[in-house]
């Protein structure tokens, strides 16, 4: 078989529907989809079985988060290729076809992935370098707005570059993202210690440290709705601190882990300065409701800087 198609699914029943239909549309070489659903409340399993007999399903009784969820599938997958892709995209003109292709022609990559966009079309920047502390002190002083061009301070979207040829890069997104299998044999599938964000990251790291290739092709095309599912849960549950606390934890697990305890401190010095300067900056506001929000988050921000919850 060429490729399993992986996608974790949770609460988004129509925009999973929508992806299959586009995989079955644009899809010819052999392949399988699982879907797993990490306790979905909404009627996603009932749709599946009613229109996708043929998709094999792993139904979680929690949320185990996405990492451990991937790793589920990883183990059932009969594919030469492993692709994760999220159930808010839309597959473009032949994409999986082209990606396997592209892989089986390159077989110094590990991982490669398409080009993605917004439900408009437009391009969303999909690639990254890995995370240093530099970056980290140009996000918060927000120069990649101020200079998108630079190659110094639009490092992390890489937006400096416009996604129209075949290049090497660090890390990309895993709403679509292929792995060959036998690389995932070789350094590990993912890291479960990522709850939710940063575990694509992690795992394009051990196989740039192990000598395989991360490849973006751009001949193959996917849309993203960027977000759609997290709208649903902020729908449902309004400000999520989980999500804050993932963000944040994920991202000094990986410091910690990759690069140490001293780059460990240094990101999350440099996080707790910028946050309590937002937190004194908003002090002063004088839209009362801004001003709680602001502080609010700051605090929260804050407190898992230094107590990690």
């Amino acid at each position: 078989m060429d490729v399993t198609i992986v996608i974790v699914s949770y609460n988004v029943a129509d925009l999973l529907n929508e992806c299959i239909i586009s995989i079955k549309k644009e899809t010819s070489c052999e392949y399988e989809i699982i879907v797993v659903d990490n306790n979905s409340v909404d009627n996603s399993m009932e749709l599946l079985k009613a229109n996708h007999p043929d998709v094999k399903r792993i139904q979680n009784v929690s949320n185990v988060g996405f990492a451990k969820a991937n790793n589920q599938a990883f183990e059932k997958a009969q594919g030469s290729y492993i692709f994760m892709l999220n159930p808010d995209t839309v597959v473009l003109d032949r994409a999986i076809d082209k990606l396997v292709q592209f892989m089986d022609e390159h077989p110094e990559a590990g991982a490669c992935g398409p080009k993605v966009l917004n439900y408009d079309m437009s391009l969303q920047p999909s690639c990254h370098h890995f995370p240093t502390i530099a970056m980290r002190f140009i996000e918060h002083s927000q120069l990649e707005r101020v200079f998108p061009k630079s190659k110094i301070f639009g490092r992390h979207y890489m937006t400096y570059w416009n996604y129209d040829e075949v290049k090497e890069v660090d890390w990309i997104r895993g709403c679509s993202l292929l792995l060959r299998k036998t690389t995932l044999e070789l350094v590990g599938t993912l890291d479960e210690n990522y709850f939710m964000y940063t575990e694509e990251t992690d795992i394009c790291y051990r196989m740039n440290k192990s000598g395989w290739k991360v490849l973006f092709f751009p001949g193959a095309e996917i849309v993203h709705y960027w977000g759609k599912s997290s709208e649903v849960s902020k729908k449902e549950k309004g400000y999520s601190p989980a999500t804050i606390k993932y963000l944040f934890n994920t991202k000094y697990y990986f410091f910690k882990k990759h690069y140490g305890c001293v780059h460990f401190v240094f990101i999350k010095g440099i996080d707790f300065v910028f946050y309590l300067l937002v937190f004194i900056k908003n002090i002063f506001r004088k839209d009362a409701e801004v001003r709680r929000l602001k502080l609010s988050y700051a605090s929260y921000v804050l407190s898992l800087i230094l107590f990690g919850k």
